[in-house]
């Protein structure tokens, strides 16, 4: 039962140590571009998805987590060279990893549903 109530946890826990990283340590000025909390915080998700998955559950959530979000850059791709006739990496890689964000947070949240209907 403590496994299930981590891996509910983790996502809250780890978004409050990031709320107070970026506000008192000042992570955000740390480049040029202002980076985001959402931009960091995909990656302990991704770690999150990768770890509870592989001990809570029977699959593995992370291949299918790759081959959506491979999908959806190549969705991307297609789209903003149809719409625009033109590539622009910086409004590619902003708006994947924004859509990457919502998907990630998504199956999270699937995984933790799966995880309770077991």
């Amino acid at each position: 039962m403590l496994p299930k109530i981590i891996a509910t946890l983790y996502p809250l826990i780890t978004w409050l140590i990031l709320v107070f990283a970026f506000k008192f340590l000042r992570i955000r000025h740390l480049t040029h571009r202002k980076l985001l909390i959402p931009d960091v915080y995909i990656l302990f998700l991704i770690y999150g998805l990768h770890l509870f998955s592989e001990q809570l559950t029977a699959v593995n959530i992370l291949p299918y987590y790759f081959l959506i979000i491979s999908v959806l850059a190549l969705i991307l791709l297609l789209l903003d060279l149809f719409y625009y006739k033109a590539f622009s990496y910086k409004r590619f890689f902003k708006l994947f990893w924004r859509i990457t964000f919502v998907i990630t947070l998504a199956l999270y949240v699937a995984m933790i549903v799966m995880i309770y209907l077991r």
